[in-house]
């Protein structure tokens, strides 16, 4: 999870500091933020209490700390760019560009799937949270997709679209109905599906909504006489 870590000065890098913030993820997905005391995080992070404080000032900087560094969304700004790229890409059909895409953008979400969970616990009593990390995660990554999507459909590759920023936020949802479903309401149990599945299939569906149908119009053009 610390890979995703996008944080580069010495004192973010700390063992101590990566430890405190391992503690209280845990802690803040059993108990949430009201359960838990900073001599908990501390005790289970294996250092004293005064400790917590040289990295953070409270629980709220903690969980601040927690959803910028360990949430999917900086992991996913640097990687969909390059999965993305005209040279990753130039060889690929675009079923397989999106599976690609797809496959990623949920392995990230799955890696991170605690913080996912605390996200979704806390964020309502939040909403200026809330809306931090839709606008730099979801949104970003959102744009991202929207802006690959009009360049396809530049090329001709995908019909026109009336909404690059929708059409790539539909895709996302379909994504993570699979995160929901089965991770987060326990789905897998009653019914067990591959990720990779998933994915195929809703690249599959998504792609029969976008596709470039100018072929398919002409057939249906009387003839003159």
């Amino acid at each position: 999870m610390s890979s995703n870590n996008p944080a580069e000065t010495p004192q973010a890098r700390s063992p101590r500091r990566e430890a405190i913030m391992d503690a209280a993820l845990e802690l803040f997905g059993k108990s949430g933020l009201d359960g838990t005391s900073v001599e908990t995080i501390a005790r289970d992070a294996g250092i004293g209490k005064g400790t917590v404080y040289l990295y953070f000032k409270s629980k709220d900087e903690i969980l601040d700390a927690i959803f910028a560094e360990r949430w999917p969304g900086p992991y996913l700004q640097h990687r969909l760019p390059d999965i993305l790229s005209p040279k990753a890409i130039e060889d690929l059909p675009l079923e397989e560009v999106l599976r690609n895409l797809g496959n990623m953008f949920l392995e990230a979400v799955e890696e991170n799937l605690i913080v996912l969970r605390l996200a979704l616990s806390e964020v309502y009593r939040f909403p200026d949270k809330a809306e931090h990390l839709f606008e730099n995660t979801f949104l970003k990554a959102n744009r991202i997709i929207a802006s690959f999507l009009e360049t396809q459909e530049k090329a001709g590759r995908i019909g026109p679209l009336e909404s690059p920023l929708i059409s790539a936020r539909c895709f996302q949802g379909m994504l993570m109905t699979y995160v929901l479903s089965q991770e987060m309401l326990g789905g897998k149990t009653y019914t067990p599906m591959r990720r990779e599945d998933w994915v195929r299939i809703v690249v599959g569906i998504f792609l029969q909504g976008v596709e470039n149908r100018t072929q398919e119009k002409m057939r249906w053009i009387p003839e003159k006489d």
